[in-house]
């Protein structure tokens, strides 16, 4: 068994020619539509940001609730968290640069449709002035980005810690138990916010209390999703090979809850603002369900609920390393299609113009924007989990129990 992740040549190159595209996908796609262009960045940065929160909050969980079982696959979580630096340059590079292209609230006079009903809704907007603003919107975002990069690079540093003092390597992991606290606090304080900004006040005039919440269940659903997705291939590769069914279901487990808990926060947002019938809440589904795709709105759900809890309910199935890797793939979709339903509705107006209805834009512009993000993320992931000296943590306390996990004696 390797005891090193290795970055190949091949996996190096598969990386830069994806960033490759998506540079040139870039710069054609700012030079035909400029809003075209801010709204890809956003929606193929947060994707991979919300997957990088996700791990990391995975890997703290893991801290938090002592889980011996997991404890040789913790350098994957680790790995995926580093790409917050890069998610930082992307999404301070669309504060400074993009805001009037795709906020509403930012310019106005653009970015709303048929302006001369912006006076109805002028009100709201100086109501929402004192938060929804330029100079407060990039002081959040710096904030944001600081208490990740900091809280995570701590949890990665006990690690290392743990893994070079042997003689203290309870200590440093007592350290990281602690800290875990420390970060899933301001991690979820920081998101709920971070979420009001980046994808609610794309349409300032509709709110939902339950919107940031949804999105910290998809954030922990889904990067398990990608966790187990890495850990697959990695095994497959020979990394792994201590794994057995017990781990496959304990990690199917994540995926079964995930799937349930997305679906009470989608279906109770909905339910609430049908209820409720009102008009600036009931927009935000109005338009995505009626005048954007029915068939996406409802594929939605499909694939991020019904899909995963009716394949994974049989004990059989959720010990399948092979229906797992099927299901991964499958839930990484459905982020994908949570995430454009998010961004790209209330933004289609700008590259179709005004109409009764828009339709679903998605074409080679977003296809190479979204690859040279998968490259870039391909790249960090990798080469943060190369530079480890071993794959499977040394002198964790629970190694033992995870590297045995079930098995007969």
């Amino acid at each position: 068994m390797e005891k090193r992740f290795k970055l190949t040549k091949k996996l190096q190159t598969i990386s830069l020619i994806l960033m490759l595209v998506g540079l040139v996908s870039g710069v054609a796609t700012y030079m035909a539509d400029t809003n075209r262009f801010w709204a890809n960045i956003l929606f193929s940065n947060y994707f991979f940001l919300i997957l990088a929160l996700g791990a990391a909050f995975w890997l703290a969980l893991q801290y938090i609730a002592e889980a011996g079982w997991s404890a040789a696959f913790k350098r994957v979580p680790e790995a995926i968290s580093c790409y917050l630096g890069p998610a930082f340059l992307f999404m301070l590079a669309l504060v400074l640069l993009g805001l009037k292209y795709i906020y509403p609230w930012a310019n106005p006079e653009h970015l709303i449709p048929e302006f001369d009903k912006y006076a109805e809704f002028k009100e709201i907007l100086e109501v929402k002035e004192p938060y929804l603003n330029s100079g407060f919107f990039i002081s959040r975002t710096i904030i944001f980005f600081v208490v990740w990069l900091l809280t995570t690079a701590i949890l990665r540093k006990f690690s290392k810690k743990e893994d070079e003092d042997k003689a203290n390597a309870l200590k440093w992991f007592e350290k990281s138990r602690f800290f875990s606290k420390v970060h899933i606090f301001a991690f979820a304080v920081t998101f709920i916010f971070a979420g009001f900004d980046y994808l609610m006040s794309l349409e300032p005039f509709w709110y939902s209390t339950l919107f940031s919440i949804k999105e910290l269940i998809s954030g922990f659903f889904h990067a398990s999703a990608l966790i187990i997705l890495m850990v697959y291939f990695l095994h497959k590769k020979g990394y792994y090979p201590f794994m057995n069914s017990s781990h496959w279901h304990d990690f199917s487990k994540y995926l079964f809850m995930g799937s349930i808990l997305f679906a009470y926060a989608w279906y109770f947002q909905y339910m609430l603002i049908w209820y409720g019938n009102i008009p600036e809440e009931g927009e935000y589904y109005f338009l995505r369900r009626f005048h954007f795709s029915q068939f996406l709105f409802v594929l939605n759900i499909v694939i991020n609920f019904f899909v995963p809890f009716i394949v994974l309910l049989p004990n059989k199935m959720a010990k399948n390393p092979k229906v797992l890797l099927i299901m991964s793939i499958t839930i990484l979709i459905g982020l994908f299609l949570d995430v454009y339903l998010s961004v790209f509705p209330p933004l289609v107006h700008t590259f179709q113009g005004v109409g009764e209805h828009t339709h679903p834009v998605f074409g080679i512009y977003e296809v190479g924007i979204f690859l040279g993000f998968v490259g870039m993320f391909m790249f960090v992931v990798a080469r943060n989990l190369a530079k480890r000296k071993t794959i499977i943590p040394v002198n964790h306390p629970y190694i033992e129990e995870s590297l045995l996990h079930h098995n007969a004696h």
